[in-house]
């Protein structure tokens, strides 16, 4: 930490299609308060639960609503097309600009912090704010690459000058680690692009709760399987699938169904049907995910960025069940470090117990040697000393460039 005044920090994030993103702006705006920076997080009311659980202010900001058809879009033309309906559209563009606008002029922050709200720095940048935002890298080789070319069509098609047409920020801080998410796999037409829209991409490493990096990792296990595929409703046949298949491993099964609304209740009692006999408990949501991650003997999880990074921060042996690009690139990194096993879609019910069986009967010595490296790079700490000294260059030199 640097010697700055304390700043006022808005963080801004995407929610409705995946509670990774909300999940990191809620941990690194904790640990911004905690260094004694005034915080806000602004995302859609469905996940005002999740700010305020971590005591922190809520801002309200529409958003869109989920669309997992773009997870099975390969061809670029087909995918442009698609996200001038969606996420680049001239109409979402505008809502989210006047949200975000006026989320600025409310808080009045010294910086923003966007997490896959790709007109966050947008704002900003309009309101001469350094902005910064987070990053998969693994995103921009599917959907960002044909996403990112069609926000900047809007952002000129809607009237917003050149300077402002900046939708990464002044700097793109990865939450990752190089070695899980290397900037190399990024489509070098890509890469160029957003080079050029951005003066530094850098990887901080993970964005995880001071709490979980202070413990030690857990030895000791419960027999317990962790089944937490995400909560775009995208994972409900592979969810049913996956406890079956782990029916009869003489395991508690923990499932998460990752929502809460009229659709939850029907679908615990399919996943009830599924189990059969096992011992199951079933949540819509969790707010002690990573404890049950870290309490868990094996879990089984899409391959989305926070699951994939919590199974690894706790030493947890994983079953990735991928389904978009991006989970599919995740759980490949994983298994080829010797950390997961992948299942595909046509795998059968017997494969599935198989790689489940294996992941509860682990070496738990590799798997803590690796968390125990990926502890010790504190991303959220690292996005804490660049946002400092970001907004302490601009002061010292009174510079919108700094």
């Amino acid at each position: 930490m640097t010697d700055s005044r304390p700043l006022r920090v808005l963080f801004v994030a995407f929610s409705r299609s995946s509670l990774g993103h909300v999940t990191r702006m809620r941990t690194a705006a904790r640990r911004f308060a905690d260094a004694g920076h005034t915080v806000a997080v602004a995302a859609h009311e469905e996940v005002r639960h999740l700010v305020e659980h971590a005591g922190l202010q809520w801002i309200g900001i529409d958003e869109i609503g989920p669309a997992p058809a773009w997870r099975g879009m390969n061809d670029v033309a087909s995918l442009r097309a698609f996200a001038r309906t969606r996420l680049a559209s001239p109409e979402y563009v505008e809502a989210s600009l006047r949200d975000e606008l006026r989320a600025i002029d409310e808080f009045a922050p010294d910086a923003v912090v966007s997490d896959m709200r790709n007109t966050a720095s947008v704002a900003a940048s309009m309101r001469g704010l350094p902005s910064f935002t987070c990053h998969n890298l693994r995103l921009f080789k599917h959907p960002m690459h044909a996403v990112l070319p069609e926000i900047l069509a809007t952002l000129e098609a809607i009237g917003v000058a050149p300077e402002h047409r900046a939708p990464l920020g002044d700097a793109v801080l990865v939450p990752d680690l190089a070695l899980l998410d290397p900037l190399a796999d990024v489509p070098a037409e890509t890469a160029g692009l957003m080079a050029g829209l951005t003066s530094e991409i850098r990887h901080i490493g993970p964005l995880a709760p001071r709490e979980l990096l202070e413990q030690p990792v857990r030895s000791e296990r419960e027999p317990v399987l962790n089944i937490t595929l995400g909560g775009s409703g995208a994972g409900d046949k592979d969810l049913l699938r996956v406890v079956a298949a782990a029916s009869g491993l003489g395991v508690r099964l923990a499932v998460t169904l990752g929502v809460d609304g009229p659709d939850s209740d029907a679908m615990a009692a399919q996943v009830r049907a599924a189990a059969g006999d096992a011992e199951t408990e079933i949540a819509a949501f969790r707010h002690d995910a990573v404890d049950l991650m870290s309490r868990s003997a094996a879990a089984v999880v899409h391959g989305g960025h926070s699951s994939m990074i919590e199974g690894l921060l706790c030493a947890t042996p994983l079953v990735f069940t991928p389904q978009s690009a991006e989970q599919r690139g995740n759980a490949a990194r994983v298994a080829g470090l010797g950390l997961g096993t992948v299942v595909a879609d046509d795998d059968p019910a017997e494969a599935v117990t198989e790689a489940i069986q294996r992941a509860l009967a682990a070496d738990r010595d590799r798997h803590a040697a690796f968390a125990s490296v990926l502890r010790s790079s504190d991303g959220a700490g690292a996005m804490l000393d660049v946002v400092e000294r970001a907004v302490a260059l601009r002061e010292a030199t009174g510079s919108a460039d700094a």
